[in-house]
């Protein structure tokens, strides 16, 4: 994981170097609630991101980004068993469009990622002996995602909500940033 991670910073790394002088760098913090079956194994999630925005004219910007974001386990209850989750972790790693419906990088615009997300996670088996129990254990894994979302720019800062469609460990998020340079 840690191979995928540092090669896609070099990717990442490549691609500043190429693009539009007006280019800007976000920080941000990022909030995460899970849906589906996965807010049955983990609730509120937190982490930051970082986020490359490279015009591509008034309207429109290709985006590059890196976050680390961590939920916290549940106890969930299966056939009158109670199975405690630890933490679940994302490292997500995406790549998408924005487009500025009034322009020059301003106001409401929408936006879409497709990522690579790192997950380190725990899986539980039924217990087939007796005892009628449960085996849990760690397991990482890769999955791709598609994020659509909207967002805010006012001045330096970026507000934005997006729904992380992540196969079984999807979840609705929301960025608070402040960007550095550019326009």
């Amino acid at each position: 994981m840690i191979k995928c991670i540092r090669i896609c910073l070099v990717l990442l790394a490549g691609l500043v170097g190429t693009l539009d002088s007006r280019a800007q760098f976000s920080a941000g913090l990022d909030l995460g609630f899970p849906t589906g079956d996965f807010k049955n194994m983990a609730s509120t999630g937190i982490g930051g991101s970082i986020r490359y925005d490279a015009n591509l004219g008034d309207k429109l910007t290709l985006t590059a980004s890196i976050g680390f974001i961590s939920f916290a386990g549940k106890t969930y209850n299966i056939n009158n068993v109670s199975i405690p989750f630890d933490n679940t972790t994302n490292v997500p790693v995406s790549g998408g469009i924005k487009y500025y419906f009034s322009g020059d990088s301003k106001g409401l615009y929408g936006a879409v990622d497709v990522s690579m997300n790192f997950l380190s996670t725990w899986v539980y088996t039924i217990n087939s002996g007796n005892g009628n129990g449960y085996n849990l254990a760690s397991d990482s894994r890769t999955e791709f995602g598609i994020n659509p979302g909207i967002g805010y720019r006012i001045s330096a800062f970026d507000f934005s909500a997006r729904y992380n469609a992540v196969g079984d460990f999807s979840y609705f998020g929301i960025r608070a940033a402040y960007v550095f340079g550019g326009k």
